[in-house]
């Protein structure tokens, strides 16, 4: 099955299609994946730098402990990283200690020091909100006199009293941390994807002394999700794509598929010897173009074979007579007791075997011509000086016979492109034909002349003629006219000179005068020399 152009053609969209898609995806995700990643890195880069010139001044203060564990955990919760501060020697001083995940309460507080411009400030508990721990505190430059609340979701509490009054009165909201900043009045916690990369950043002082190192990792990781959006989707795509290209394919390959098959079916029939098929194909493309071109060669095959069929039998008939001729004379010689009898049957013979050494010969050169074609014409050819040169030995045959050759020529040269053996040939059995059908007295005649942009030779004669129901087959393999019986011949020199001459790109006719018989040929002439521009 799949040896068969309209398995391979779709299965081979598919693999093209899946290729594609492969690479296309590969490219997609490695470049989200990497355009993300220097996005990973920049941002540790940034709060690495920003965090450290921060810690600076606490290490260079020698804060205590648990105020560098507090600064710690509030930049790590701030930039959702993790942070660790190591010494000189790369030993861990702190680190911090804030979670992926942390639940937060957001409270807005105001200062009162100027009653009629109120500044206003953001105070951050973070952890155990929800759990009714204390929690930590975001630094502020002041300390606003603000108790930890109550674990609730919302919480109202008074931030200060003034004359017994409560100054301002504000609800405390839940928050819930994610990759990209909080999510208020949220009561569920996002486990967020992290970052493997890290970061350390050297913390030098003003004095250029080296204080530690600050690591930063176990930041968000950028991206995640849509890259994984993406290959979802891209595996979806390439999975629609790969089977509509195989659907695709299929179609397409049963429309190539359908003239190559008819094109077999008819080729199969002619092969078992039907050579009527012909392939129906209408298209303009090149199946269409190879359908024709198939038709004519069938066509041009037919008519080979049958004239092929023809020209055996009649050859077969040909030879028959004068071999069945050539036995009995032999036979009846071998038995003939009378010497001059004898040799008689003898040159009967003789004759047989000639007229049969003659018919092969024609048989020979009809089928060299049929073979070679045009092949063989290529020089160009001077006509005048051709007939002048055929004309000779065929004025002395023509003088023995009491006949007249007369040669009508024009005073310029006429040119053709041909083979001069072939030419010569076919010209010269129009000759030998008229002379032999010209009784004693007659005349034949050799014309040639220039027809506007055709060249016309014409052999001409006073002989018996042709009769009218003999002219369509005239130039057929052994057709001899009803006139002609006692006359010598194979009925195969008509048949040679027309192929030479359609070799040639020229055309034979044959007409009855009103004495005798009219054969012209005609070709395509070549540009006289003085229409020459060199």
């Amino acid at each position: 099955m799949f040896r068969s152009i309209r398995w391979r053609l779709p299965l081979t969209y598919a693999a093209i299609a899946l290729i594609a898609a492969l690479a296309l995806g590969a490219v997609l995700l490695i470049t989200l994946r990497d355009y993300y990643a220097r996005e990973e890195a920049a941002y540790l880069r940034s709060n690495a730098r920003a965090i450290g010139s921060q810690l600076v001044e606490s290490l260079s203060r020698a804060a205590p402990p648990a105020v560098l564990q507090s600064q710690l955990d509030n930049f790590a919760f701030l930039s959702q990283v993790q942070l660790r501060v190591l010494n000189a020697t790369g030993e861990v001083v702190a680190a911090s200690s804030i979670t992926s995940t942390v639940d937060i309460l957001v409270a807005p507080t105001f200062f009162t020091g100027f009653p009629a411009q109120p500044d206003p400030r953001m105070v951050i508990f973070v952890g155990g909100a929800m759990s009714g721990s204390t929690g930590i505190r975001v630094p502020l430059p002041y300390e606003p006199p603000v108790p930890p609340p109550p674990p609730s979701s919302m919480v109202t509490f008074t931030t200060e009293i003034v004359d017994g009054r409560p100054l301002s009165q504000t609800r405390a909201l839940v928050v819930s941390s994610s990759p990209f900043g909080f999510a208020f009045d949220a009561a569920i916690a996002v486990e967020p994807r992290r970052s493997d990369q890290q970061v350390r950043e050297p913390l030098i002082a003003e004095s250029g002394q080296l204080l530690g190192y600050l690591e930063v990792f176990d930041g968000p990781a950028y991206g995640s999700d849509i890259v994984d959006s993406v290959a979802q989707g891209w595996l979806m795509a390439g999975s629609v794509a790969v089977i509509v290209a195989a659907v695709v394919g299929w179609f397409i390959s049963r429309r190539l598929t359908q003239p190559v098959l008819a094109l077999t079916a008819v080729t199969q029939r002619m092969a078992a010897g039907d050579l009527a098929p012909r392939a129906q194909v209408a298209s303009r493309d090149e199946f269409g173009a190879l359908a024709r071109s198939f038709n004519d060669m069938a066509d041009r095959m037919e008519t080979t074979i049958v004239t092929l069929r023809h020209f055996i039998a009649d050859a077969a008939h040909e030879l028959h007579t004068p071999l069945t001729a050539l036995q009995t004379d032999l036979e009846l010689s071998a038995a003939e007791p009378d010497s001059a009898r004898r040799a008689a049957l003898i040159a009967q013979a003789q004759q047989q075997s000639v007229r049969l050494r003659e018919l092969a010969d024609n048989l020979l050169d009809l089928s060299r011509v049929e073979a070679s074609g045009a092949q063989r014409v290529q020089t160009p050819l001077n006509l005048n000086a051709l007939l002048r040169d055929l004309s000779e030995p065929y004025a002395s045959q023509a003088d023995q016979a009491g006949l007249t050759l007369l040669l009508d020529l024009p005073p310029e040269p006429i040119e053709i492109r041909g083979d001069p053996a072939q030419l010569s040939r076919a010209i010269g059995n129009l000759i030998d034909n008229a002379i032999k059908f010209t009784p004693e007295g007659g005349t034949v005649t050799l014309e040639l002349r220039r027809d506007g942009d055709q060249i016309e030779l014409c052999v001409a004669d006073t002989g018996i003629g042709i009769p009218a129901d003999d002219l369509p087959l005239l130039f057929s393999r052994f057709h001899r006219g009803r006139n002609a019986a006692a006359y010598p011949g194979s009925g195969l020199g008509l048949a040679i000179v027309k192929a030479i001459v359609e070799a040639h790109g020229g055309q034979v006719t044959a007409q009855t005068l009103a004495q005798g018989a009219r054969f012209c040929l005609r070709w395509p002439s070549l540009p006289r020399r003085e229409d020459v521009i060199y």
